[in-house]
């Protein structure tokens, strides 16, 4: 009797053709099929039998492409897309140099209007500023999320109606 992975290679091209009917690129798709058979050989390993009458299970190799593919397929929306314009942008900011004077004017600015604001806001909107998260934030203080939420969304709408 043949390996799993003998029997599986044998309908190589199908494999491609199934996930690329998924919508993949086909470059791409050599490389999800290939992780397939990695995935067939770490269950068969497991004790699993993917045998059906003489065959390989046809179903379960579908599943386990369509899993495949539906995973990379959704890292790749989570994935920051950065446009080239904005490159370009960059490159021009980053070119002409950053006026300190005018930075650290905007920068006290930005300060007496905090000062200005209630404490509770003020603090809400320098912790979130600063990188900790409005989840985390509350998760620590327990105070709700959304009162935290809102909380800084004001103030930054605030700041920027100032500014």
């Amino acid at each position: 009797m043949k390996s799993i992975l003998e029997l599986a290679y044998k309908k190589h091209n199908d494999w491609n053709n199934i996930v690329k009917s998924f919508g993949c690129n086909p470059s791409i798709s050599e490389d999800i099929v290939m992780e397939m058979y990695i995935q067939l050989d770490a269950d068969v390993k497991k004790g699993l039998d993917l045998y059906y009458k003489d065959e390989i299970n046809h179903y379960y190799c579908y599943k386990v492409l369509r899993g495949i593919y539906t995973n990379l397929y959704k890292s790749s929306l989570r994935q920051k897309k950065v446009y080239l314009e904005d490159i370009n942008e960059l490159k021009e900011i980053q070119e002409s140099g950053i006026d300190e004077k005018e930075w650290a004017k905007q920068r006290d600015y930005i300060d007496t209007i905090l000062n200005e604001m209630y404490w509770y806001d003020k603090k809400i909107f320098e912790i979130v500023s600063k990188g900790v998260s409005i989840a985390e934030l509350s998760r620590n203080t327990k105070i709700s999320y959304y009162s935290l939420y809102n909380t800084y969304t004001n103030a930054k709408k605030h700041i920027k109606n100032k500014l």
